[in-house]
C-alpha cells in the first residue's frame, strides 16, 4: 500500500527544466559617457574656455568681412588720387582674392563644412610670412641704407613729407611684426578648433549627445 505523500509525488507533474532554470534577465547596458560626443568638450574652446570655437569663428568671420570691405574701399580711394603707387594697386588685388577665402569662411561655418575653413588657414599663414618679410626687409632697409636711399624708401611709402626719424619707422615695424604674428597665430588656432569640432562631429558614429550644440 503506497502512502498519501507517496500518491501525490507519484501524480503531480514532473517539473519542466526550463522552469528550473528561469534566470532575471541582465538590465540593459548603459552607454557610458565616453561613449558620447561633448558638444562642449574644452577642446573645442577658446578664449581660456570661455568661448566655443565656432562662435570665435563666427567672430573672426564677421570681424574680417568688415576689415575687407573697409580696406577694399580705401584702397580704390587711394588709387583715385592723382598719384598713384604700385603698391596701392597690389593691396587692392590682395583685398579682393581675399572675398572668397571669407566667403568660404562663412560657407563652412554655416554648413559645418570643415574643409571650407582650410582656405583661411592657408591664406593667413602665407600672408604672415608676407607681411613678417616685408616688415624686416623694411627694418634692414632703414638701418643701413644710405640717407639718399631712405629718402628715396620714404618717398615710395608716402611718408616723406612726414617728419618721421628712422627708428620709429623701425620701431612700428618691430610692432606690426609681433601684432602680425600674435593675431595671425590666435586667428588660426580658433579656426583650426573649430575645424577639428566639425571632423569630430562628423565622424562620430554614435547617436548620443551631451550639451548644447553650439
Amino acid at each position: 500500500m503506497l502512502s498519501a505523500e507517496q500518491t501525490s509525488n507519484a501524480v503531480a507533474p514532473p517539473e519542466s527544466s526550463s522552469a528550473q532554470q528561469i534566470k532575471t534577465p541582465p538590465p540593459q547596458p548603459q552607454l557610458e559617457v565616453s561613449q558620447a560626443f561633448h558638444h562642449q568638450d574644452s577642446k573645442y574652446k577658446c578664449c581660456c574656455g570661455c568661448m566655443h570655437a565656432k562662435t570665435g569663428a563666427m567672430i573672426i568671420a564677421i570681424l574680417s568681412a568688415i576689415s575687407l570691405f573697409y580696406l577694399i574701399y580705401v584702397s580704390i580711394g587711394f588709387i583715385n588720387n592723382d598719384e598713384k603707387r604700385w603698391f596701392n594697386w597690389a593691396a587692392l588685388i590682395n583685398w579682393i582674392l581675399l572675398i572668397p577665402v571669407v566667403i568660404c569662411l562663412f560657407v563652412g561655418l554655416f554648413t559645418k563644412n570643415q574643409y571650407l575653413l582650410l582656405p583661411y588657414i592657408f591664406r593667413e599663414i602665407i600672408s604672415v610670412i608676407l607681411s613678417v618679410t616685408l616688415a624686416i626687409i623694411l627694418i634692414y632697409t632703414f638701418s643701413t641704407a644710405e640717407s639718399d636711399d631712405i629718402k628715396e624708401a620714404k618717398k615710395r611709402m608716402g611718408i616723406e613729407s612726414y617728419n618721421v626719424s628712422n627708428g620709429v619707422i623701425i620701431g612700428a615695424a618691430i610692432l606690426q611684426i609681433i601684432l602680425e604674428l600674435s593675431f595671425t597665430a590666435w586667428f588660426i588656432w580658433v579656426i583650426f578648433l573649430c575645424y577639428r569640432y566639425f571632423r569630430d562631429v562628423k565622424n562620430f558614429p554614435g547617436q548620443t549627445f551631451i550639451g548644447r550644440e553650439p
